[in-house]
């Protein structure tokens, strides 16, 4: 009975981690972003460990499909996100291709195991859930589950260095409960599948919705939280800058160098990382730099140079197209294009040139 209750309430939480996915492309008006891809990954996954407590998968292998790649790609979105949400605008620090060779390899495999007759898949998938402890499917199983566990022990890692261990922060506990619960939720699946304990399996299932509605419910209750947290670790980058020792007025005039002698705003492909190495600085410096001194992120800025340029080419080339100085100077669509133009100037680049 309780079972039963217990992947009721796993459904429930899929749905609902969709309703978040959903929210999330309404809010932003982007069909894939950071928000929408952490929902919807989470919906596989959630939606897997019902498939699996009621059996399905050894009458549908296709069922499972997507679902050890969520749980391989979920750790680095967890990371991603917390990033996401903490630096805003700001590129992401991290070698994300890296991050994510696990997942492909995965995506791969389920792909090249789906592609396989269905009797194959039903024999293996059923010596698989019968002979678990034996199996030799138990390995990745095991490494999927210290994979998940290995990115909560980063960002935990992560968060600490940016807040400082502050026992009676909010912040501390509202994260350190989110970690602890998902140490809680990866043993009750591993241990619950691989010794045949339904009542843990979907326990830790039940567990993870409870995390969900956690979150979305905590962020409505309390919406500055991450406001409050960003100055936290603003505080602490102050703290613990990494621009100790460094010239800040002559990072100043090699920018200004860079980008209004030899326009490096004008390559579409330009990179905080290509840019530091010019100032003979690290990513991580010149990002700090930008939102101490600039007060704003790495895109932000290259695109200040970018339509003050444009400004420059629409009053002196009166007879150049739009989309031709969009080009020109370094964006790569003109929405994109007359998005940053008006939220720099406050005018559309046609009003501007009409005025």
């Amino acid at each position: 009975m309780l079972t039963h209750i217990g992947i009721e309430i796993t459904f429930f939480g899929f749905g609902l981690c969709l309703l978040q996915a959903l929210e999330s492309i309404l809010s932003s008006r982007k069909i894939i972003s950071m928000p929408v891809l952490f929902y919807v990954f989470n919906s596989f996954i959630i939606l897997g460990t019902g498939l699996v407590a009621l059996g399905l998968p050894l009458e549908y292998p296709l069922s499972i499909f997507l679902f050890p790649s969520s749980l391989l790609i979920i750790g680095p979105l967890n990371l991603f996100y917390y990033y996401y949400l903490l630096y805003p605008g700001q590129s992401m620090p991290y070698r994300t291709g890296l991050h994510l060779v696990p997942f492909f390899l995965s995506l791969v495999l389920e792909i090249v195991f789906q592609a396989q007759p269905l009797i194959f898949k039903r024999e293996l998938l059923t010596a698989f859930f019968t002979g678990r402890d034996n199996h030799f499917l138990i390995v990745p199983f095991a490494f999927i589950s210290l994979h998940v566990l290995a990115y909560m022990l980063i960002i935990l890692k992560v968060f600490l260095l940016d807040t400082g261990f502050r026992k009676n922060q909010r912040e501390f506990h509202f994260i350190g409960s989110i970690a602890l619960a998902v140490f809680l939720i990866v043993a009750m699946l591993f241990f619950g599948f691989l010794f045949d304990i339904p009542g843990l399996f979907i326990g830790g299932s039940v567990l993870n919705v409870c995390v969900h509605i956690y979150i979305y419910l905590g962020l409505r209750i309390v919406p500055q939280f991450f406001d409050s947290l960003k100055m936290e670790i603003r505080k602490k980058r102050y703290e613990k800058s990494m621009l100790g020792g460094i010239d800040t007025a002559a990072i100043h005039e090699g920018l200004d160098n860079l980008m209004r002698e030899d326009k490096l705003f004008l390559d579409c492909e330009i990179s905080l990382s290509s840019v530091a190495r010019r100032l003979s600085l690290t990513p991580h410096q010149l990002s700090e730099f930008l939102n101490e001194h600039k007060g704003s992120g790495f895109h932000d800025c290259i695109n200040r140079y970018r339509i003050e340029e444009a400004q420059k080419l629409l009053m002196e080339h009166r007879e150049a197209s739009i989309t031709s100085v969009c080009y020109r100077v370094g964006f790569n669509s003109k929405s994109s294009f007359n998005t940053a133009f008006k939220k720099i100037t406050g005018k559309t680049p046609t009003e501007f040139r009409q005025r």
